[in-house]
């Protein structure tokens, strides 16, 4: 595996062409109390940070017409992603699924761990704005993801393969369950409906192949191999621009599947549901091209998408088409 990570890494000031579909794009835009929800997240939080500050950043993108409680709900939320990603570094599962047992029954214990407390507070706020039912779902999801990262001989064979195992790893399933917080709508009738699991798919394959087209550059220079371009190299024997192409072609298809589903849909639950998800993906899209987190530098919001990234060893560059 370690000879296709090679092969994945770009070399240096390498372009890439882009052809993306401007349609959800065209959805993007920022919540307008923006600086009200920064400010109370980074005094809820404490010790904003970068990672931390790409969580708040991102629910500004993919949330801009909900209620601004709502929004630094859902931020929060994210950031402990970023706090379970310090755990695992440093405890073995075994602790975590422990704490998770402890969490669960409301005794979360914090000694010697300061970095679970924001968790545990996280946690407690969680409970307490999503209500049982989707607190609930929103654990599960969670331990899901937490549980995905430990050590496994599975991998993938192809880029189906792929999407099947990074599910759990992405953390679709507590991402979903916060949109639906940011969302108010109530689905618990239609849950287990399969418009909304087709839905579902389609705006996990998106999201997905989004963040992995825009976090090339920065996952391979780490030597990551958790990436859809890194993945078509390494299996198919692909160039980088090939591989590209077939992100793209696949995040167009996912846009497609996005419109028929919405087009369909008459139930009024649903379809408001289904246009909080336009914002979100066009969000996330937008969000991914202008983060540090991904680019190394912050770049300005576009009108438009680009046309090429030019990938450096420490930054991102975009091209534009003229006129």
């Amino acid at each position: 595996m370690s000879g296709a990570l090679q092969r994945a890494v770009p070399a240096v000031g390498v372009e890439l062409a882009l052809c993306l579909p401007e349609t959800l794009f065209g959805s993007a835009s920022v919540h307008p109390q923006a600086s009200w929800v920064r400010a109370e997240y980074d005094e809820w939080i404490g010790r904003p940070g970068a990672s931390s500050r790409a969580a708040v950043e991102q629910c500004l993108h993919i949330l801009p017409h909900a209620p601004a409680e709502r929004v630094l709900d859902v931020a929060l939320l994210l950031s402990l992603f970023g706090g379970l990603d310090d755990l695992l570094e440093v405890d073995p599962h075994t602790e975590l699924a422990a704490y998770f047992a402890s969490l669960r029954t409301g005794h979360a214990s914090t000694e010697s761990k300061p970095e679970l407390e924001v968790l545990a507070r996280g946690m407690r706020r969680a409970r307490h704005a999503l209500g049982p039912h989707l607190f609930a779902q929103l654990l599960f999801g969670v331990e899901q993801w937490a549980n995905s990262m430990a050590p496994t001989d599975s991998g993938w064979d192809d880029l189906d393969s792929y999407l099947q195992l990074r599910r759990p790893d992405f953390g679709f399933d507590a991402i979903r369950v916060m949109i639906d917080h940011g969302a108010d709508v109530d689905l618990s009738e239609l849950r287990a409906s399969p418009f909304l699991e087709e839905l579902l798919t389609t705006c996990y394959e998106h999201a997905l192949f989004v963040n992995d087209l825009f976090s090339y550059r920065k996952e391979t220079q780490a030597g990551e191999g958790k990436n859809a371009v890194s993945v078509l190299i390494a299996t198919q024997g692909m160039t980088p621009q090939a591989a590209v192409d077939v992100v793209c072609e696949r995040i167009t298809s996912a846009e497609r599947n996005f419109a028929a589903l919405a087009d369909r849909e008459a139930h009024r639950h649903t379809a408001e549901y289904v246009h909080c998800w336009r914002h979100v993906l066009a969000g996330n899209l937008a969000w991914s091209m202008t983060t540090p987190r991904y680019n190394g530098v912050q770049h300005p919001a576009a009108s438009s998408l680009p046309t090429h990234m030019v990938l450096h060893p420490e930054r991102t560059e975009y091209r534009y088409r003229c006129g």
